[in-house]
């Protein structure tokens, strides 16, 4: 479940995940809302950080602009193997989208990262994006030979596709 017990885009944040295969996961979660007096914080944050979900503002193109000064900071402080999601947010908010959906898809393709766009305020996709993480993390974790590959892009778009009756586009 997805709950934030103040106003929406602040903290502090309560996230429970479902459990998988039987066990739970606890994902730390830290949100900067990409405010530069956060900047000079943000780098010690990367080296540690085993994902990174970027989220841009539908309604606001200096947000998606910014994205992609935010992936040239992961690539150069994280980790090379940092689980990284794109969102775009606000998809409640079509009548003000100034960002469309296959420009999000377009930059995710280019840095090679899943999609979703969500809506914190009706918690459309959020859980799928937390979800999607923590499966990609878990299954990095427990990695065995004998276990099928699991691909976060792939399960992204199937989640999307079995989803799209409630989509705000």
């Amino acid at each position: 479940t997805w709950g934030n017990s103040s106003s929406p885009g602040t903290l502090p944040l309560t996230l429970t995940t479902p459990s998988y295969k039987s066990s739970s996961e606890m994902l730390s979660i830290w949100d900067t809302a990409g405010q530069e007096r956060f900047r000079s914080v943000t780098h010690a944050y990367y080296r540690d950080a085993q994902a990174l979900l970027l989220l841009y503002d539908i309604t606001n193109k200096a947000s998606f602009d910014n994205i992609r000064a935010w992936l040239t900071e992961i690539h150069e402080y994280a980790q090379r193997d940092v689980v990284i999601m794109l969102l775009g947010n606000k998809a409640d908010m079509s009548s003000e989208r100034v960002i469309r959906s296959e420009d999000g898809e377009t930059l995710a393709r280019e840095y090679g990262v899943p999609f979703l766009e969500t809506s914190a305020k009706t918690g459309m996709n959020v859980e799928l994006a937390f979800l999607a993480i923590a499966k990609e993390l878990k299954y990095r974790a427990g990695q065995s030979a004998d276990e099928p590959s699991f691909q976060i892009r792939d399960y992204v778009e199937s989640q999307k596709k079995r989803s799209s009756c409630c989509s705000f586009m």
